[in-house]
């Protein structure tokens, strides 16, 4: 038979506030340490305690929440309408932008901000724990709460939160001990919840310290390998067999129709107009797929025998910044200036529509790969080489975002820096005997020259003699390759329909000097083989050249008639480099006009680059959400509606969120409709500079509208006009009282419209929209300080 415990209510509400606490301050501090805000603990103490005692206020009874809660709104309301300081409404929304966009890593730090962004974020932990804990018991709820916040922390590498997390864990304890005392009490006759808890601290300290002791001091590096290894491989497998399709298929030119083998390269091209790839893109791109460093004689083949890596994995990284080049010393010479220069940011989605291989597709630099697929993807890896790939074919559903770096090689000032900065190496003697700069990593110069510098003891001398008398009297490797690469391109010609090459007869001799003219695996080959004669390393690349022009917009038709052969080469201190000796349009009169009229502007199109002399193109990020389900503990008795409707909740509303975002982009379309023209055309062409800034392309310091879109239209394809029409338009409306037309109102509008579709096909839906909301709040708190 149960006895009623005896009971001490202010004992009782200390041992509550010791737990709420406990964890709000551990949570809280954890937090801020994350942010790298300098708050003392004794501070973050008294506002916690400040708000249990108001939320013990509040939630005293039914009747005091909602009268209470009724009061201080109606305060807050008269408060901000007639005593507030003119502005203060502005500075709140102000802060709330700061903190969501310093979190996201958007804006620099502001110390004016800490201390009000940390009370509030003292105050949602406080309401939610007491919620939680002190309210309703749910101890399922708060651990999961508490230890997804720590994971996300430790997962973003802020390992030094760990002091912080004895108090959460000690709370924790504490509320075990609570949830356990309620479970007694049913049945036995118990002391006073606060003697009991007072009674179990002691056991709850013992084990805090005893792991506190058990953990090293420093934890930055701290890791459960077992774990972690156990994790990954479990994922890495559900990723690959839950939609596992058929064994791995590398990536060779013959699968588009352009003959390539180790055996033999050349022979008639089949054209193919089927699309390989859909590619949305800031700009075109050079896509490896395979990467072979052995010439046969008659074709070319993969000598080194690789390691698979996962890409992403800390446990690799020394591996992928040598694969990627991120380990030349360029990255740390190099001003910032010259590397948004030299280097330019490129995002691509890349989509696989009508080729079956495991390769993914990437380009240099590459900086990471992201997977547009939570649940039954496929897990990327990299091999020594820099080439990217996963375990099965990756199939027509699925698709991956590049974030590369392309080196601006046709810049004149990239040029000149390479002349100047990059050590000539002799690559015909060891590297052992060679004095080398400071830093050099020998291993890597070791792997190149063992794997990238060889010809076949077969080559005709009068391939070598060719090499050396295009080169003769240079010795910059810069120079040595443009020449070389200049050479083939003005005295060859280009053609897809070229005999096959005879039997025991060098493929590089025969192109050079009896069949005078082919198409890219010839070209590519030729320089390559002249270059590792001449003293350059040197890689053969087969993968596909994007179209110069977008199909629509920036979504990219790549079709296997696209597919390409290349040159790297690489250049000490800076990295593998791009070279393409392959002739272009004006050069390749060997072309059946057949062929031409069928497939204009294609493989046979300009450089992919045209834009990127002399000019910076800065990056943007992507804001890339998942959806993480946490399953429902049904063990809870007695909880279970509350359980779910905490759960359901944040589902509840996250849903509502979307469709309101939704609904609010949709009005906004409405409201710009109805305005006078004139004011259309402002707020259009506004946010048509904000977009093209978000693609990178800001209106520089003192360029006239003019010029900016002339510079525009270079690049930029738009089914509604030109950059240069909307501005014509706006000059004379603004300076010229010019009275727009409905008819060019709403080609104002669907410039407008196309440009902003686009941007939400590259950045998503909803993270485009928080950008909006975001600069829209901006200028909202903008005009309000200039009135």
């Amino acid at each position: 038979m149960s006895q009623k415990s005896t009971f001490n209510p202010v004992l009782n509400y200390i041992m509550k506030w010791l737990i709420f606490t406990l964890m709000v301050s551990g949570l809280t501090k954890s937090i801020l340490v994350s942010l790298d805000f300098s708050v003392p603990y004794w501070a973050i103490l008294l506002m916690v305690t400040a708000f249990y005692i108001a939320l013990s206020i509040y939630f005293s009874s039914r009747l005091a929440l909602i009268t209470l809660t009724s009061a201080t709104a109606v305060g807050v309301g008269i408060l901000l309408r007639y005593f507030a300081v003119k502005g203060r409404l502005d500075e709140i929304l102000s802060l709330f932008k700061w903190l969501m966009d310093y979190t996201l890593g958007m804006a620099s730090f502001e110390a004016q901000h800490v201390f009000p962004s940390t009370w509030f974020i003292v105050f949602i932990l406080s309401f939610v724990v007491y919620l939680l804990t002190i309210k309703h018991e749910l101890l399922v709820i708060s651990s999961i709460l508490c230890a997804g916040i720590i994971t996300i922390e430790w997962a973003l590498g802020h390992t030094q939160i760990l002091p912080w997390l004895w108090p959460v864990l000690l709370g924790w304890l504490m509320m075990l001990g609570a949830k356990q005392y309620r479970r007694l009490s049913r049945h036995y006759s118990m002391p006073d919840f606060g003697v009991w808890q007072i009674s179990t601290l002691p056991l709850a300290i013992a084990i805090i310290l005893t792991s506190s002791i058990l953990l090293p001091d420093d934890t930055r590096h701290l890791k459960w390998d077992f774990l972690e290894q156990t994790v990954e491989k479990i994922s890495d497998r559900w990723s690959e067999w839950s939609t596992f399709s058929k064994p791995r298929q590398p990536f060779r030119l013959s699968q588009t129709g352009f003959p390539s083998s180790s055996e033999q390269l050349g022979g008639p091209v089949i054209i193919s107009g089927d699309v390989a790839l859909r590619v949305i893109a800031t700009a075109p791109l050079y896509l490896r797929g395979t990467i072979l460093n052995e010439y046969t004689g008659g074709g070319w083949q993969n000598s080194i025998e690789d390691k698979r890596y996962k890409l992403g994995s800390i446990s690799w990284e020394n591996e992928y910044s040598q694969a990627f080049d991120w380990d030349e010393p360029i990255w740390e010479d190099l001003s910032r200036q010259l590397k948004d220069r030299f280097f330019i940011p490129i995002k691509a989605s890349v989509t696989h529509t009508g080729i079956e291989t495991s390769v993914i597709f990437n380009a240099q630099r590459l900086e990471g790969i992201t997977i547009q697929k939570s649940w039954g993807g496929f897990t990327p890896y990299f091999n020594g080489k820099g080439e990217t790939f996963t375990t099965r074919d990756i199939s027509a559903s699925e698709s991956y975002i590049l974030h590369v770096s392309v080196p601006a090689i046709e810049d004149p000032a990239f040029q000149s820096f390479i002349e100047s900065y990059t050590p000539i190496i002799d690559w015909h003697k060891p590297i052992s005997q060679q004095s080398l700069w400071e830093g050099a990593n020998r291993e890597k110069l070791l792997y190149i020259q063992e794997h990238y510098t060889e010809v076949p003891d077969t080559i005709p001398s009068r391939v070598v003699e060719l090499a050396y008398r295009i080169t003769r009297g240079i010795e910059s490797p810069l120079a040595k390759a443009l020449a070389l690469q200049a050479y083939l391109q003005q005295n060859y010609g280009y053609t897809l329909q070229p005999p096959y090459t005879p039997p025991d007869v060098d493929f590089v001799d025969y192109f050079l000097f009896e069949l005078k003219r082919g198409y890219c695996t010839y070209f590519a080959t030729a320089m390559a083989v002249m270059g590792r004669i001449v003293g350059l390393p040197t890689r053969y690349i087969e993968g596909f050249k994007m179209p110069s022009q977008p199909y629509k917009e920036n979504l990219y038709e790549v079709k296997k008639l696209n597919g390409h052969a290349w040159v790297e080469i690489y250049f000490p201190k800076v990295g593998w480099l791009t070279f393409d000796p392959t002739p272009q349009s004006q050069n390749q009169q060997g072309l059946t006009g057949q062929h031409q009229d069928e497939y204009p502007g294609y493989y046979w199109d300009e450089p992919p680059y045209p834009w990127i002399q002399g000019e910076q193109f800065n990056n943007y990020q992507s804001d890339l959400n998942s959806e993480i389900a946490s399953p429902i503990d049904s063990s809870s008795t007695g909880k279970t509606p509350w359980v779910l409707l905490v759960l359901l909740t944040p589902l509840v509303v996250a849903g509502a969120g979307m469709a309101g975002l939704r609904i609010w982009d949709m009005l906004r379309w409405r409201k710009i409709k109805k305005l006078p023209f004139k004011q259309q055309l402002s707020y259009c062409y506004r946010q048509i500079l904000w977009l093209l800034t978000l693609y990178g392309f800001p209106m520089r310091k003192g360029e006239t509208p003019y010029s900016y879109a002339q510079r525009v239209d270079a690049w930029l394809t738009n089914p509604a006009g030109s950059m240069m029409d909307i501005c014509q338009l706006v000059v004379k409306n603004q300076f010229g009282n010019y009275q727009l037309t409905e008819h060019e109102m709403r080609k104002i509008l669907n410039f407008y419209y196309n440009l902003e579709e686009n941007i939400k096909s590259l950045l998503g839906f909803y993270p485009y929209t928080f950008k909006l909301i975001s600069k829209e709040l901006s200028s909202k708190i903008l005009r309000r300080h200039n009135l």
